[in-house]
């Protein structure tokens, strides 16, 4: 036998075995008695099997009755969990959020807190990892990630394309006058950011010297860093000028603790972008996150008037 037998058939059967009578069975599932005897005889003709007998003015299991009883039980328990545990999920204010890791340290992380002080009620765990998520299986509810990534993705939806900004902190300047010319930026070591082969080239400080009129040749590459955090550490550790996403930097320089170096806006080649898994947005709390992220997200789009193609040399 292949087929599972008629889950209403099931239900009814187990109703009949807890509560002990077909009265009791039917007022537990709403349905009346003779719904509920129809049901067992249901059962019993795709099992094949005696599974009720009467007992005086009422009924109870045979021995093939008990036997499958502990199968159906358990199965009716195992579905009824599943339900409470779906309900609970719905009902929780626990949102799981993933992005990039750098993003996650720079942006994302120091954004989650405006989020928590509106709503002090939400429960949020951020992840920062730079493998996509399975989001179907459960791994996040939502996801922050970049380019052509998206394509891993059911659901997705574009937050912003970033811009790059020279950046510096104030104890490697010492004190220098600012704006300073181009060509002296060449007197500090400079620090620069790849992301590998599986992103489109981001501009580089050879493009943006390139743009400000300076000879490439000049241009040196002291060291690279894989991570676009560690390079912002680095720089406010005083260690270098680092061309920077300006969403990563935006809360320290407006703070003061780093200067912009440049009115120059390189545009990254591509947008980050938010995507989320099927029930998601019936959360509680996650339609709002989702409205909120995207609407904060605007902020830091790259300027229209800034957008220009680094040639690439």
């Amino acid at each position: 036998m292949t087929r599972a037998p008629p889950l209403r058939a099931i239900q009814a059967f187990e109703a009949l075995g807890r509560c002990g009578s077909v009265t009791a069975a039917a007022q537990e599932l709403g349905v009346s008695p003779g719904a509920i005897t129809q049901q067992i005889h249901v059962l019993e003709k795709f099992l094949q099997f005696r599974l009720v007998q009467r007992h005086g003015r009422g009924v109870e299991l045979t021995s093939w009755g008990t036997m499958y009883f502990s199968h159906a039980s358990g199965a009716m328990d195992l579905l009824r969990k599943g339900m409470r545990d779906l309900e609970r999920a719905r009902r929780s204010n626990h949102l799981g959020v993933s992005a990039l890791p750098s993003l996650t340290n720079k942006w994302l992380g120091p954004l989650l807190f405006e989020w928590k002080r509106l709503n002090p009620e939400a429960n949020i765990l951020l992840e920062g990892v730079d493998p996509e998520p399975l989001l179907e299986d459960g791994a996040a509810d939502f996801r922050i990630s970049y380019g052509s990534r998206r394509r891993l993705h059911q659901r997705c939806a574009h937050l912003f394309t970033d811009y790059l900004v020279p950046i510096a902190s104030h104890s490697l300047l010492a004190g220098r006058t600012l704006p300073m010319e181009p060509h002296d930026l060449l007197k500090f070591p400079l620090l620069w950011i790849d992301w590998g082969a599986e992103f489109i080239a981001t501009p580089t400080w050879r493009d943006w010297f390139t743009f400000v009129g300076v000879a490439y040749d000049l241009v040196r590459c002291d060291l690279t860093f894989s991570l676009s955090s560690a390079a912002i550490d680095a720089a406010m550790e005083g260690r270098g000028l680092v061309l920077a996403q300006h969403s990563m930097v935006a809360g320290a320089l407006h703070s003061g603790s780093l200067v912009r170096l440049s009115d120059l806006n390189l545009p990254l080649p591509e947008a980050y972008f938010l995507a989320w898994n099927s029930s998601a947005l019936d959360k509680p709390m996650g339609a709002a996150f989702h409205t909120w992220l995207r609407g904060e997200a605007r902020r830091f789009e790259a300027p229209e008037t800034a957008r220009v193609s680094p040639s690439r040399s």
